[in-house]
């Protein structure tokens, strides 16, 4: 990693933080308040994110970027199917403890820096449970065979 990657990363992040502050972003308030109160507002919001993620996905993949060992980009369908499951289970996980703590890790994070202590106590334990995936989980698929 060059100096200018680390520069390009934190300038990116002080963007999205910054974006999320101001416009109240969640990825978990935007379908919550479709269901709740029919305001699609946040909703257009997490719809713009993902539009953005996927253009940017392919300009990196048209400009040669290459991301070795990523999973579900090179293999077959029959080995595409684990980690899929595994993405969704952990996403529809992930979204239900969202809802209850109050959002999703991104708003969190924004609510952190503006001083929440609530979001910080879930920080913690989100970066707890990280942990403890990749230290305690992350050895136990690899001995199984299966593939993350």
């Amino acid at each position: 990693m060059t100096p200018t990657h680390a520069i390009a990363t934190l300038i990116l992040g002080f963007v999205a933080g910054y974006l999320g502050q101001r416009s109240r972003l969640c990825f978990v308030s935007g379908y919550r308040d479709v269901v709740l109160t029919r305001d699609t507002t946040l909703l257009r919001g997490v719809l713009a994110a993902f539009g953005g993620a996927l253009l940017g996905y392919v300009a990196f993949g048209r400009l040669g970027g290459f991301l070795p060992g990523f999973p579900m980009l090179h293999e077959s369908i029959a080995d595409q199917a684990l980690p899929w499951v595994f993405a969704v289970v952990g996403g529809l996980g992930l979204g239900a403890v969202g809802m209850l703590a109050g959002g999703c890790p991104f708003r969190m994070h924004v609510l952190a820096s503006e001083g929440r202590q609530g979001a910080l106590f879930y920080l913690v334990g989100f970066y707890i449970g990280m942990v403890f995936f990749n230290i305690v989980l992350t050895p136990v698929f690899m001995r199984l065979g299966l593939p993350l």
